[in-house]
């Protein structure tokens, strides 16, 4: 083993507070892989909060481990070292269960450099039982795992709170029959998910058949946490000041988002909106402002929660600086926005998503140019001085008009900001899972291209706008691994081995069937095996009001054990 590379991970362990340190002996021992760097990964509160469940049981010990940088690539190639967990320093291959964290498709090539640097077979098929038993979680393979199916021998679909200890006592019923027999006992566990027990027949471009085989369920459903405050609240059980949040306590205060805007997976696969207790929300951070004095409150809809202000009082009151996840523009109002500013706000993050009224129409996200400039005209009141705006541009019916209204609209934003600095985010429409626009396909590059031109010359001549964005190029390799089947799989083994521009050259079917190309009702779609409540009738409904500009209000709030039946999910 490398002594630069064990020195390194011994520097990381030195300068956190709240690692956990298990003996392995007669335990199940599981490393947590993020596959991307230690900074981001421990910036993720999912991956914190799975690495705290696990802990918590007896009968398990977890590590973690982490895509090293290019510098330590090379070193982990230069030295034979393979991949090690960070507590130990053991080799991953050592673990009873490798468990990935995914949050973002865009970490899926990584994890074939993972199992290069740990030497493992990229394929499921390829693996004994003498090798860990590997598998993967997150939103992201929770919408969709097809394009990595065959990477892994099993998926944990949804939530992760009820499902790891249901999941780790099969497991340890069944860890010492056949890796085949595993399975069989493993595909039991509500949530699993196993590819190589459904044989998928393919029709030309598109899937014709999905037969489950072996007892394996036809629909696989995805785990949901009914009551939120039956388990601790995610949050940041180890503290570092290697993350993008440096010394910062976060902690989930909500979860879901009721408001339906037509582009956002998060908006539908977390239904329905659940929210936890002020008392035990106060406690967890309290507790947090005993190791630091920086809390971020993290939710789709954290600004919607019903007790914000309270909670927000607990961090002030006790000489706190506070941070919100998200914070929806009709939640603006003065008294608001002083809470913010006391606790330390010093940039507001607003996202109109569209330059014109007719086109936050059509993504649901309904708020009136009048809306966004009087929200603008109190927060520059409030004395904050730095904005932040997102828009999405390659929206389902956009026009060059609605493109150039992203460009006066800022305008007039900067107007009522009367100084200060603006930067502007802006993406392509990435179409996903689980949404009214999973039946869209991504614009052509050479168009999104235009258009990002477009804005920037636009405003290329204002002093105090600074403008990001993701490229086309990008938002095309996001698509097709958020829509792909099990056959981008190969496309990902080509790009790890010469690069994706070579690789989108060898896809069969060719990337663009699935990246731009339009979907039907009927067509089956790589990722309809997933049961998460949310009926697909109810999606292609709302996509056809999509197109017509037509709005959904919210869910609505319920009482007295009354359920919503509109979308399934409350239902299901």
């Amino acid at each position: 083993m490398s002594w630069y590379l064990k020195k390194k991970a011994k520097e990381l362990l030195s300068k956190e507070k709240g690692t956990v340190y298990k003996e392995w002996g007669g335990k199940i021992s599981v490393c947590l892989v993020y596959p991307n760097s230690y900074f981001l990964g421990m910036s993720n509160l999912g991956f914190q909060s799975i690495y705290h469940l696990l802990n918590s049981l007896d009968y398990v010990v977890c590590e973690r481990a982490f895509l090293p940088d290019d510098k330590d690539i090379a070193e982990f190639e230069r030295t034979n070292t393979h991949l090690f967990s960070l507590e130990s320093q053991r080799a991953i291959t050592e673990f009873d269960i490798i468990a990935f964290s995914i949050s973002f498709e865009e970490d899926y090539l990584s994890i074939l450099k993972i199992f290069d640097l740990a030497r493992i077979p990229f394929l499921s098929s390829e693996r004994n039982k003498a090798q860990p038993l590997i598998m993967a979680g997150g939103v992201a393979v929770s919408l969709n795992p097809e394009p990595i199916a065959d990477f892994f021998d099993l998926f944990a679909i949804g939530e992760g709170e009820e499902f790891v200890s249901e999941f780790l006592d099969a497991f340890r019923t069944a860890r010492y029959k056949t890796k085949q027999e595993l399975l069989e006992a493993l595909i039991l566990v509500e949530g699993v998910y196993i590819p190589s027990l459904y044989k998928i027949v393919y029709q030309g471009n598109f899937i014709k058949e999905f037969t489950p085989v072996k007892g394996s369920p036809a629909k696989v459903k995805s785990r949901k946490v009914k009551k939120l405050d039956a388990f601790p609240a995610p949050s940041s059980h180890i503290l570092t000041r290697e993350t993008n949040f440096s010394n910062t306590y976060l902690v989930e205060v909500e979860r879901g988002c009721g408001r339906g805007c037509r582009f956002c997976a998060a908006g539908f696969v977390y239904l329905p909106p659940r929210e936890r207790e002020l008392s035990g929300l106060k406690q967890e951070v309290l507790k947090g402002m005993g190791l630091t004095q920086k809390v971020g409150l993290v939710g789709a809809a954290v600004s919607e929660y019903s007790d914000l202000k309270a909670l927000c009082g607990t961090v002030i009151e006790n000489d706190g600086e506070l941070t919100l996840s998200s914070i929806r523009l009709d939640v603006l109002n003065e008294e608001n926005l002083q809470l913010f500013k006391n606790g330390g706000y010093k940039t507001m993050t607003i996202a109109p998503e569209a330059g014109s009224e007719r086109l936050r129409d059509v993504i649901n996200k309904s708020f009136s140019e009048r809306d966004i400039i009087e929200a603008i005209n109190l927060i520059s009141a409030s004395g904050i001085q730095k904005l932040k705006l997102y828009f999405i541009i390659g929206l389902p019916t956009e026009t060059l008009g609605d493109i150039n209204a992203i460009t006066e609209l800022t305008l007039r934003i900067k107007s009522a900001m009367q100084g200060g600095l603006i930067t502007l985010s802006i993406n392509p429409f990435i179409p996903k899972p689980f949404t009214p626009f999973q039946w869209r396909g991504y614009e052509d590059i050479k168009s999104l291209k235009n258009k990002l031109d477009i804005i920037k010359n636009g405003l290329r001549s204002e002093k105090g706008i600074k403008i990001s964005c993701l490229s086309p190029r990008e938002g095309y390799i996001q698509t097709l691994l958020s829509v792909g089947d099990r056959r981008v799989g190969r496309v990902l083994v080509a790009a790890h081995a010469k690069g994706w521009k070579a690789a989108l050259k060898e896809t069969e079917p060719n990337a663009d069937f699935y990246v731009n190309g339009q979907k039907d009702f009927s067509e089956i779609l790589p990722w309809d095996f997933i049961d998460n409540g949310i009926k697909k009738e109810y999606l292609w409904k709302e996509y056809q009001r999509a197109l017509n500009a037509q709005t959904t209000p919210p869910c609505p709030p319920l009482a007295d054990g009354r359920k919503c039946v509109r979308c399934g999910v409350c239902v299901a």
